[in-house]
């Protein structure tokens, strides 16, 4: 069994990526005097057996003739790579999990994150359904079960949860993941605005953390939370939030926030308007956040920002950057509605210590009327400078040795993800493409080769017959 937690860049230096972490007997000891080491959160092992699983996300899937009530698909890791043939597909019909599908539910697919939660060495999934938080439990066998998270009363020892966004990590360093979400306290129609933690451990049967806590950040950080991502920027193998929301001055406003054992600490504020990926960029030892910017606009042409870490947070050295379609060596040019950077991941994909990216662009159009928001993906390296354009690549369906084609609406790069499921140590790119054949949906798995993300051996997967219009691919866990 495996319990998620944050490694150090000497424990992960064989194995990036891999899903097992080091025991005491092997993990390297950090040196007083050393500089802050580079550090990754686990991929989700929702079975425990060391090998790195995908939660894909089909928010519309007709279960049950229910037409729209939605499931979330696991597939496996494997010593041969992810268990495509034999997906364990979840909904509110499944044994266990609370509730009855309903039909024309839309609310699988907000948003999700994965950690261990109840703290038995197993990675369980939170995901936003019907306005509510529900946790599906990780076992030896798979996902078992699941439990509606309370929603809260309003106080300040139990802050009512806005069910928008989520994210879990370990904030206070204890060992066990804790679940971050914006939330209110006080009278629902003249609420504070903020943030809660729910500290982990989670209880399984009536889904009470710990404990929990509220921080208003409209009047700490200047800003109203409306979304959360957490990573640890800081080094110190403590995650850090990034808050987003309405900025008390004006526009869009994000906070890093750091994670301490004593409680949260500014860190400085960030670019940013909606969640985003955490890696070490330019391999100074400090998570980089990347995240679309404040002044994004999803029905225009695109961005995103990179924010490098620092001790304290967001760097007080290195100024955040800005990149697009237009940036010098980025494949492409700005359109109007590509919405590039709907989606991002960050990981080494060529193995040099810097972390690369892959940015979705699902309504990138090709030149032709039948490939209108067909779909693109873009990867940018990492390098001691930072990301650059330098090496990119561009995919689409009619890159070579990718399955199936262009069609118009296919959204190919909605949801994005790099995962090490077979342990040889070179993470593969995951791909969604939710209105692949009519808005059935479809995932691709691009292989890594000796130069990097290649489509030679691609492979694609769908749900199968009976689900309907299920848009498969639409998310992740992330």
């Amino acid at each position: 069994m495996r319990s998620t937690t944050y490694l150090t860049a000497a424990a992960c230096a064989a194995a990036v990526l891999a899903v097992t972490g080091p025991s005491p007997a092997t993990a390297a000891p950090a040196a007083p005097a050393a500089p802050a080491k580079p550090l990754t959160k686990d991929a989700a092992d929702f079975n425990g057996d060391g090998y790195a699983d995908l939660a894909v996300g089909a928010p519309r899937a007709t279960v049950k003739g229910l037409k729209g009530a939605g499931l979330v698909s696991f597939v496996y890791g494997s010593p041969t790579g992810p268990r495509f043939d034999k997906q364990q597909l979840i909904s509110r019909a499944t044994p266990g999990v609370p509730g009855e599908p309903t039909a024309a539910d839309f609310g699988w697919g907000l948003s999700s994150a994965h950690g261990d939660l109840n703290a038995d060495g197993y990675d369980d999934l939170a995901v936003i359904t019907s306005g509510q938080i529900l946790v599906l439990w990780g076992s030896p066998t798979g996902i078992s079960g699941g439990t509606e998270l309370p929603a809260g009363t309003g106080t300040t020892q139990s802050p009512r949860i806005q069910t928008n966004s989520l994210a879990i990590g370990d904030v206070n360093g204890d060992g066990k993941d804790d679940l971050v979400l914006p939330a209110q306290v006080g009278d629902p129609y003249k609420a504070n605005w903020g943030m809660a933690t729910r500290f982990g451990p989670f209880n399984r049967t009536t889904g009470k953390p710990a404990s929990a806590q509220f921080r208003d950040t409209e009047a700490k950080d200047r800003v109203s939370t409306s979304s959360v991502s957490v990573g640890d920027m800081t080094g110190d193998g403590i995650a850090d939030i990034v808050t987003m929301g309405t900025s008390t001055q004006g526009g869009a406003g994000a906070q890093v926030l750091k994670g301490t054992p004593t409680g949260l600490v500014q860190g400085g504020e960030v670019n940013a308007r909606y969640r985003g990926s955490f890696g070490d960029i330019n391999g100074d030892g400090y998570g980089d956040f990347v995240s679309n910017p404040a002044g994004y606009d999803p029905n225009l042409t695109g961005g995103i920002t990179v924010t490098y870490g620092g001790p304290k947070g967001a760097s007080t050295t290195l100024p955040s950057s800005y990149y697009d379609q237009n940036s010098p060596g980025v494949p492409g040019v700005n359109e109007k509605g590509d919405r590039w950077g709907n989606d991002v991941t960050l990981g080494d994909i060529d193995k040099d210590g810097y972390a690369d990216l892959v940015v979705g662009a699902s309504w990138e159009s090709g030149t032709e009327a039948t490939t209108q928001v067909a779909g693109a993906i873009t990867v940018l390296r990492g390098s001691k400078t930072g990301l650059t354009g330098t090496g990119s690549q561009l995919f689409t369906q009619n890159s070579a040795g990718v399955p199936s084609t262009s069609e118009k609406s296919d959204h190919f790069g909605e949801a994005v993800e790099l995962l090490d499921a077979n342990k040889d140590g070179k993470p593969e790119l995951y791909v969604g493409g939710n209105g692949e054949d009519s808005f059935v949906g479809r995932v691709w798995q691009l292989q890594n080769g000796a130069t990097g993300l290649t489509g030679t051996g691609a492979r694609s997967f769908t749900l199968g017959g009976g689900y309907g219009g299920a848009h498969f691919g639409a998310w992740f866990n992330n």
